[in-house]
């Protein structure tokens, strides 16, 4: 038998070096170092990718004679500072625990932007993208208010953004999502709520446009020949598929449960009695991008000492318990042949990891049931940027976000069906090119993006430059696909240490299991944290910094 004696001792041991393993090993460390115990190191934290961050990856990009410029290869938004735009923090009593935990983090980057912050503390690193909230979630408030965001093309022709068909479209999208919320509410009042965890959004919104009497205008009503409302259709296409950038899914795996409204919450306040996309997992206030990148975050969670113990190139290959009469630890083994026994261990893997983890039997004794099966019902979903270089800025550059639908619909589609290749919609963020720089951000997801997976780079980019071409005409006539001179696109699905880009709730999915995986295993040993584990900020950073924060508060606790 081996003898453990020979084996490093740690008191913590964190795997996973992205968001939640550097905010449990930020938060926890301090704690260990008031009592040192002699050979024994208070944390160690293993993370198998040669850089930490996890899926936090901001990449520098050499651009002509403009130098470099970041972009972000994974996570690029702080969803919500907190409090509302042009409100001082602290006007009308707010606690600091409000705010977004990527909001205080930046706030102890002094050197991001120091005149700024010291006129507004919650403007420190933030650039605010869109002020008055979540673009996805809310078309008519976001997209279209009064600050110029999204551009609306379809068949190469721009549309007026106040322009009647934008109007009934806006007005259709939000009377059909309405109807969705209270089919899901009369489900909950006939004892058939669980039912609308197991019904998709696209499959309710197809029966309520295909069975609504024509008097109230949500049927689908232009046929085969490009019938009166056909860009209605198309702009109102548009809207729910610019929804699915928020999910990790299409909108027929998406459940109806997300998109219920309390009819409380019209009572309270009739100008908000519908949430109009689930804003769940948002915090109050802007969506804002990161001054510089999202790998800002990094430098403040890796201070006190936390980066001297991060070991790169470690993938874990075996967690263990190890049990005697007077000890029980956890062994930890990596690849390279590095072992280590640790009296608690967290695990920040991935959902998509961690269905790879019970597969290959990487945990001895295996973990409870009710964990393997919020493993098994929790998934990674799919969503690809596709950055396009090109020799020059030839489009317009006053939106921020154009919406691109590349045929005008000239028969119903319906949505839970799945389209062929890119589909008909597209949204491309145009940020860069307001900054001067001659590039194009593409998001895909949905089907667009599963079509994406297996694919080359080339391939994609093609696809995508002939959609541009398709659906967007500019002044100077230029083709969008001679003139692009590069290409990037992010491959988080096919990436063996995230095995997908974030984690959410498919059909069938259930609140217990987020809260199952978030439960202490063998005995309080062994800790779970990631975007997966807090239910309500399911794929976020935020979330994943949180739960961090949470596992290392349990083992805190147990250790004390």
């Amino acid at each position: 038998m081996r003898d453990n004696r020979n084996i490093p001792r740690c008191r913590v041991a964190v795997i996973g070096g992205g968001a939640a393993g550097l905010a449990a090993a930020q938060s926890l460390l301090p704690r260990l170092q008031e009592k040192e115990h002699k050979n024994v190191e208070p944390l160690m934290i293993f993370e198998a990718r040669n850089r930490i961050g996890g899926r936090i990856h901001t990449s520098l990009v050499e651009y002509d004679a403009q130098g470099t410029f970041p972009v972000e290869m994974g996570a690029a938004w702080v969803h919500g500072t907190g409090v509302a735009f042009g409100q001082p923090f602290g006007q009308n009593g707010e606690d600091e625990a409000e705010l977004n935990p990527m909001v205080k983090i930046l706030q102890k980057r002094k050197d991001l932007c120091k005149d700024t912050m010291d006129e507004d503390p919650l403007k420190a690193g933030l650039l605010y993208t869109c002020p008055v909230g979540n673009p996805d979630t809310r078309p008519r408030d976001v997209l279209h208010s009064t600050i110029p965001l999204l551009e609306i093309y379809v068949a190469g022709h721009r549309i007026d953004r106040y322009s009647a068909d934008v109007s009934e479209a806006l007005g259709l999208y939000e009377h059909i999502l309405e109807g969705a919320s209270r089919v899901g509410a009369a489900a909950y009042t006939c004892g058939e709520g669980l039912s609308t965890t197991a019904i998709s959004i696209g499959k309710t919104i197809d029966c309520i446009r295909s069975q609504a009497p024509d008097r109230i205008g949500l049927g689908y009503r232009c046929g085969s020949g490009a019938g009166e409302n056909s860009m209605v259709e198309s702009l109102l296409g548009y809207y729910f598929h610019a929804l699915q950038d928020w999910h990790p899914h299409d909108l027929s795996n998406i459940q109806l449960s997300e998109f219920i409204v309390n009819s409380d919450d019209e009572e309270d306040d009739k100008e908000e009695a519908f949430d109009l996309g689930g804003d769940d997992g948002d915090f109050p206030g802007p969506h804002c991008n990161v001054r510089g990148g999202m790998a800002a975050l990094l430098q403040p969670l890796l201070e006190n000492g936390v980066k001297e113990r991060v070991f790169l190139d470690h993938e874990v290959d075996c967690i263990e318990r190890k049990q005697s009469n007077d000890s029980d630890l956890i062994l930890i083994r990596c690849r390279n042949g590095t072992e280590v026994l640790a009296d608690y261990c967290i695990v920040t893997m991935s959902i998509g990891c961690l269905k790879v983890a019970i597969a290959s039997h990487i945990f001895h004794p295996t973990i409870s049931d009710d964990k393997q099966e919020a493993i098994a019902m929790l998934q990674m979903g799919c969503y690809r940027k596709v950055f396009l270089f090109f020799d020059n800025i030839f489009w317009p550059t006053e939106a921020t976000i154009f919406g691109l639908v590349r045929f005008q619909v000239q028969s119903p589609e319906l949505l839970g069906v799945p389209d062929d290749g890119l589909g008909n919609y597209l949204s491309v963020a145009n940020s860069f090119a307001k900054d001067g720089i001659a590039c194009l951000e593409v998001t895909l997801n949905g089907k667009a993006a599963q079509w994406a997976c297996g694919r080359t780079d080339e391939d994609i980019r093609n696809e995508v430059l002939c959609f541009l071409d398709d659906s967007i005409v500019v002044e100077d006539g230029s083709s969008f696909f001679t003139r692009c001179v590069g290409c990037r696109v992010t491959r988080w699905e096919e990436d063996k240490f995230s095995m997908g880009a974030y984690s959410g709730f498919t059909l069938g999915t259930l609140e217990r299991h987020t809260e199952s995986l978030g439960e202490p295993e063998w005995d309080g040993h062994l800790m779970f944290a990631g975007d997966a584990v807090i239910g309500e900020y399911e794929g976020s950073v935020h979330g994943a910094l949180l739960s961090g924060e949470e596992a290392a508060k349990k083992v805190a606790e147990r250790i004390s």
